[in-house]
Formats: C-alpha cells, structure tokens, sequence
C-alpha cells in the first residue's frame, strides 16, 4: 500500500482489486481512481506553485452505479479536419486556375492548419474519457486508451459482482424468512337454537368506517 492507496475513508474490511491513474476532464489535476469490492474511490490531486500538493476525495458505491461511457477526447476533430482540407485544397486549385493571388496563400494556411488537426487527432487516439453516470450524478476521468479500457473491464466485473452477491444474500433471506401465525380467535359465537350470542363485543366492524 502506498500514499495513493492510503485513502482516509478505506475500511479495514475493503479489498482493493486495481488502481489505475488518470486525470480530470481539464487535464490540470491527476486523479487516482481505486476499485475496491464495493466502492470506487477518486483521489484528485492538484499542484499549487509546482510545489504544494493538495488533496481531495470521492467515494462512489457501486451498487450506485448505471452506467458506464467510453469516448475519445474529440469526436468533432475528424469532420473539422476534412472540411478544412477539401477547403484548402479548393481554394489552391482556384488559385492557380483563376490566377489568383490571395487565393493560394489561403489555401495553403487551410492545408497546414488541417494537418495540424490530424496530429491533434492522432495524439487524441491515445486517451479516453470514462463517464460513470448513477443516482450520484456524473464523475468524468481521462485515461490513456489501454488503462480506460482495463478500467472499464475491472469496474464492470465488480459491479455485477456486488449485484450477484446482493441478489443471492436476497434470496437466502427470503426463503429464512417465516412469518408468524396468529391463532387468537377475533370473537367467540354460541350458536343455541336459534339465538346467537357473540362473547367478545369488542370485535372491529370495517364498515362502521365506509360513512
């Protein structure tokens, strides 16, 4: 166990399975994300002056958790870097065809900000937002692909493992479980002849209150 891992809400009764590093959605604080049997706990920490270290916390249940989203950091570059290039390259080709001057400087500035773009794509390749959603809220953490992949992996197997532990401790309960049998009569009837006495005058009527 290391600092990461001295977590000050940990219970001597939690198991922890994996701990994986990552960062907030910003990219400005590091995060340390711990799955435990039946938590999932999130140090943040951020740096003050390069120097200064300060710490906060988040502990989500996983029973809490609904849902569980993989994405890359920038779905809208791909479009955005095709349609600055088809633009560039029209804007060059217009250019030398009409012998326009303005044009050709243009499209090459569209050209060269578009492979710019590509490279953003390819590094945005390498990280992955994991999104958990539940009645907690959102809780949003940046990984490198393979740690968000392995984390997804991890997290999703202790979920269904604290609900398949949790259906069966319902289960045994329930077939435990005896209800008691009351035997005391409501009222005593001596039926003699043709006149009938009723010994407990106490006895609730439900349609003295249907008025």
């Amino acid at each position: 166990m290391d600092n990461d891992t001295s977590f000050p809400a940990l219970s001597d009764s939690e198991i922890i399975v994996g701990k994986y590093e990552g960062h907030e959605r910003s990219q400005l604080n590091k995060a340390i994300v711990i799955v435990t049997n039946f938590r999932l706990l999130i140090r943040w920490k951020a740096t003050i002056c390069g120097c200064f270290n300060r710490s906060s916390y988040s502990s989500i249940i996983l029973d809490s958790i609904d849902r569980i989203d993989e994405t890359r950091l920038e779905e809208n570059l791909t479009f955005l870097s095709i349609s600055i290039l088809l633009v560039g390259i029209i804007s060059c080709i217009c250019g030398f065809i009409y012998e326009t001057q303005w044009l050709r400087p243009l499209g090459i500035t569209f050209i060269v900000f578009s492979m710019v773009l590509v490279v953003c794509l390819w590094n945005s390749n390498k990280k992955r937002y994991i999104t958990l959603k539940g009645t907690f809220g959102l809780e949003t953490v940046m990984f490198k692909t393979a740690i968000a992949r392995e984390f997804a992996g991890q997290l999703t197997k202790m979920i269904h493992q604290r609900r398949t532990q949790y259906f069966v401790e319902q289960n045994a309960h329930n077939r435990s479980y005896s209800p008691r049998e009351f035997s005391t009569p409501l009222g005593t009837v001596d039926v003699t002849g043709t006149d009938v006495k009723v010994e407990n005058e106490n006895i609730y009527d439900p349609l003295l209150n249907m008025a």
